[in-house]
């Protein structure tokens, strides 16, 4: 067992392989900064492999409403529905976010779990590592316009529906398929969960049965 093993992963990775074969959108909530609560759908993608403790989600960083509430306030709460084995993950912890080098930003990734390899550059060779494994159809996504918002240019604003990856040098594209990948890759965002609670509720019994799941720390 690696020693960054923690109980409550090896359970959200027992329910996910039982529960999902497709895309997954998990609930997100947290507080604005004038106190309401904010609502998300948030795309999961994977779990960090190198440490244990984080769950990787996919971002816009032209997302505003999601983009702005995570900024505005780290810390979240996010409820996993798992229908198949009737279990609900209540996970509580702190976002960060992983974008593009180019984009100027005061937000910055968590530390990285490599020694050899400064923060940031760690986690922009996971950010291209994801890029490259994503299908056509998602990758072109990060073309679009902000969520939420009304195309100016209509229908045109979603022409890009599959889009390669070109981060291979020894691909060469000219043209609007370059222009395209270029823009989506800089939109394109790892949104990274940092979980610190975990609360496990199993409805399919009865009762229901409620677990928390702890960890033991230096008193």
């Amino acid at each position: 067992m690696d020693e960054n093993t923690v109980t409550w992963n090896q359970l959200l990775q027992q329910s996910h392989k039982k529960n999902h074969k497709s895309i997954v959108y998990v609930q997100m909530t947290n507080l604005r900064r004038n106190g309401e609560p904010s609502l998300h759908n948030i795309r999961f993608h994977d779990f960090v492999k190198d440490d244990s403790r984080y769950l990787l989600f996919l971002m816009a960083f032209n997302d505003n409403q999601l983009h702005g509430d995570v900024k505005s306030n780290p810390n979240a709460q996010l409820c996993w529905q798992m229908q198949t084995t009737k279990e609900i993950y209540n996970l509580s912890g702190r976002f960060y976010i992983v974008s593009s080098p180019k984009k100027i930003t005061r937000f910055p990734p968590p530390k990285s779990s490599n020694p050899d390899m400064p923060t940031q550059e760690s986690w922009e060779t996971v950010r291209r590592q994801v890029w490259s494994a994503l299908s056509s159809q998602t990758r072109a996504m990060f073309t679009w316009p902000p969520s939420g918002e009304i195309p100016k240019s209509g229908k045109a604003a979603f022409k890009c529906l599959k889009l390669d990856s070109m981060l291979d040098d020894h691909i060469d594209s000219d043209g609007s398929d370059r222009v395209d990948h270029e823009v989506a890759f800089d939109n394109f965002c790892l949104l990274i969960f940092k979980v610190n609670e975990v609360i496990r509720f199993e409805y399919g019994s009865f009762p229901p049965k409620r677990t928390w799941v702890e960890e033991g720390t230096n008193p």
